[in-house]
């Protein structure tokens, strides 16, 4: 821990004094955590060879490659992110949103990611969002307007094609409701059809001093996803003000309507509106009061509602220039601070132009710019650790320990957003960017532990002992009140949220939910904790009343991280068996049973996206085909319930081995990653690197008579 960071924490711990300590009690079982640190950095080697020569060269060569394939000169992974080619389009139109895309550096800029577009282009002339997916209309919508404000003209087949797609599926009129808005604002999208933001949800307190049952039936912003609120404030700002960017015509997507101008009927309510007396019902009357009441609110409230809006998007920018670490906020920050008088010269709109720099990946293969949604090397770098740990390669050398100090620089220790609900925690989680210091995760913090645990405690670093501890503190004073981790922050999960008329892709909730529980529980167990522990009972019982009991998904865990019940019942697996759940009992067997009855003939094991559509495809991918990623997954959940030995598990062993290349590593076109379940998913790359390899570790461990540390 470095001395400004030492200062910092001390600084915090005196701030919160007593209230800390309620939270620190919770923690009596780590009074030994320096003797367990000590034991681990004396750990033996995990198993480095077998009676299977094929096994053991194939993690070789994996362990090779993962040092092999590492940014040049750097410490840690960081792998790009395939999302979709929306995001490229939408930075199209903020260049034009702005009156820069005509600047050389950014006319250019715009040339390479409308090259990458249309490399994302599907036959029929859609645009999906995921690979092999269906044409998704919103996107479609938005990739041919960003193509058009580039210059591609609208008799060019690819648009032709894409034209008549969007128009054969709907046309323009009913797409989502965040392409709206920003069709809105170049005037191809009347306002009266978006939902409202209202500048003022600023203005509305977090109030905890309330009656529970009370406060769930007041909103503010604390109560929506750190990923839509840290938007949201932004495009709250934007809809007050309404700006319109004059384009020429020829640039707009008139052609795209199916309805003549005159008879489109503008509405953001849902076509079979909910019956009043629901929550449904009351927000949709609320909100078409307060679109009626406009004009009243653009005075004094405006003023102060805008003037805290832009303190508040000000007060959340990073020192590195981003805004929670993902893409689509830092667009619509730097576009509302724009219209709120700030120019873009000013060195705080300077360092978000630089932030948005670092999500871009050059493509020579089509001359393009991929614009990634974020970027990942906290999560890439722990994930690789941990196989490489696992997978017996040796934890002394100096590789593997920079990796590991590097991750220890990582520690985010200043309060976030996540405070507001848990005030009296000390901050020490991590999170999955290089920079978003308001927005650690449970999930990152809980992988990191694991790696940092297998890194070892050389003598004479009380340093790291300590960062261990507050990690430590940090996830266990984020447990829900249900017994789960969210993935950002505690309490976000009122069902009212889920009826605010702007949330039609139901995202703007971070509930507990299974996966993100199981590795929290895994790296509890590793350190030591089992159901003894009260968080650990809590937790088990919430994998057990969240199990999956329908139909084709019946002793699956549901995924929310991850495509889907696969990626969902290993992290429930993989995390009851470590704090020593009794993986006899019937309902892990029943798991067990759900991922050999998925298990493809070729051995393997792959789920498309679709299933979140359509569950009843669980752990099912429409063309059959398996997936790297996903095998290692199911053999990690069965590794976990002890089937070291079954014929089956075997076969999705020999599926990795003879699939990996002949230079390590294996192929994977298809998204095994979610951001959000039925509208935007994630190619990891190194999916296909470190779980392979983890699960090749885990099963030589297990055939070894290893146990997970």
């Amino acid at each position: 821990m470095s001395k400004a960071h030492q200062t910092l924490h001390r600084e915090l711990t005196r701030k919160k004094g007593g209230s800390h300590r309620k939270i620190r009690n919770i923690l009596h079982e780590l009074e030994g955590l320096d003797v367990l640190l000590d034991k681990f950095s004396a750990h033996p080697r995990r198993a480095d060879k077998s009676n299977d020569p094929a096994l053991d060269a194939a993690i070789a060569r994996q362990q090779s490659r993962m040092l092999a394939i590492r940014d040049k000169g750097e410490v840690y992974w960081n792998a790009e992110l395939d999302s979709n080619a929306g995001l490229g389009a939408e930075y199209i139109m903020m260049l034009h949103f702005l009156g820069i895309a005509g600047q050389p550096s950014f006319a250019e800029r715009q040339r390479k990611i409308a090259n990458y577009t249309r490399q994302w282009q599907n036959d029929d002339g859609s645009w999906s969002i995921y690979a092999r997916g269906p044409g998704h209309l919103s996107y479609s919508v938005t990739c041919y307007f960003g193509l058009k404000l580039a210059g591609d003209s609208p008799d060019a087949p690819h648009m032709v094609k894409a034209r008549e797609w969007i128009r054969a599926h709907g046309g323009a009129m009913p797409i989502g409701v965040e392409q709206r808005f920003l069709l809105a604002l170049f005037g191809q999208y009347d306002w009266a059809g978006v939902p409202p933001i209202p500048s003022w949800m600023v203005l509305l307190p977090h109030l905890p001093m309330l009656p529970r049952a009370l406060e769930n039936k007041l909103l503010n912003i604390y109560d929506l996803s750190y990923w839509c609120r840290i938007s949201l404030v932004p495009m709250s700002v934007l809809y007050q003000l309404k700006p319109l960017v004059r384009i020429d015509e020829r640039l707009g997507v008139e052609e795209l309507f199916l309805e003549p101008r005159d008879q489109r009927r503008w509405s953001f309510a849902p076509v079979s509106e909910p019956g009043l007396m629901s929550w449904g019902g009351l927000f949709n009357v609320g909100a078409k009061a307060v679109k009626a009441l406009e004009f009243a609110t653009n005075g004094v409230v405006a003023k102060v509602a805008l003037n805290k809006a832009q303190k508040w998007i000000l007060d959340h920018q990073d020192d590195s220039g981003d805004w929670g670490g993902i893409y689509p906020p830092i667009m619509y920050n730097i576009m509302a601070l724009s219209r709120l008088g700030m120019p873009l010269s000013d060195a705080r709109i300077v360092k978000a132009f630089k932030a948005l720099d670092r999500f871009m990946i050059y493509h020579a293969r089509c001359d393009g710019l991929h614009v990634q949604a974020c970027v990942s090397p906290v999560w890439d770098t722990a994930w690789a650790l941990y196989a490489l740990g696992e997978s017996g390669y040796d934890i002394r050398d100096t590789e593997f320990q920079r990796g590991i100090d590097w991750l220890y620089s990582r520690q985010i220790l200043r309060d976030g957003d996540w405070a507001v609900k848990n005030p009296n925690a000390i901050p020490g989680g991590w999170c999955f960017q290089f920079y978003n210091d308001f927005y650690p995760d449970l999930d990152d913090t809980a992988i990191v532990l694991q790696a940092l645990l297998f890194g070892g405690y050389p003598r004479g670093q009380a340093g790291r002992v300590e960062q261990t501890r507050i990690g430590l503190e940090w996830v266990l004073s984020m447990q829900n009140q249900d017994g789960g981790w969210s993935a950002f922050e505690c309490g976000v999960d009122k069902a009212l949220v889920n009826h605010i008329p702007f949330n039609d892709l139901n995202n703007m909730l971070d509930p507990s939910t299974a996966d993100v529980t199981g590795h929290v529980l895994e790296m509890l167990g590793h350190f030591g904790f089992d159901l003894g522990f009260a968080p650990c009972r809590r937790a088990a019982e919430y994998l057990r009343k969240t199990q999956e009991r329908d139909g084709a998904r019946a002793g699956s865990w549901w995924g929310r991280w991850g495509v889907n019940y696969v990626y969902g019942t290993w992290s429930a697996l993989a995390g009851l068996a470590q704090v020593g759940e009794d993986m006899s009992k019937p309902y892990v067997r029943q798991a067990v049973a759900w991922l050999y009855g998925v298990q493809n003939p070729d051995g393997g094991w792959g789920e498309g996206c679709e299933t979140y559509k359509e569950p009843e495809r669980a752990g099912r991918e429409i063309s059959g085909q398996s997936t790297p990623s996903q095998t290692a997954w199911a053999l990690l959940g069965l590794l976990a319930a002890g089937e070291v030995d079954d014929a089956r598990l075997r076969r999705g062993v020999e599926w990795l081995l003879t699939r990996q290349l002949p230079q390590g590593g294996w192929d994977e076109e298809l998204f095994t990653g979610t951001g959000f379940p039925n509208a935007f998913y994630l190619n990891y790359h190194f999916y296909r690197e470190y779980f392979p390899l983890l699960a090749l570790g885990r099963y030589r461990n297990a055939r070894c008579g290893l146990k997970p540390i």
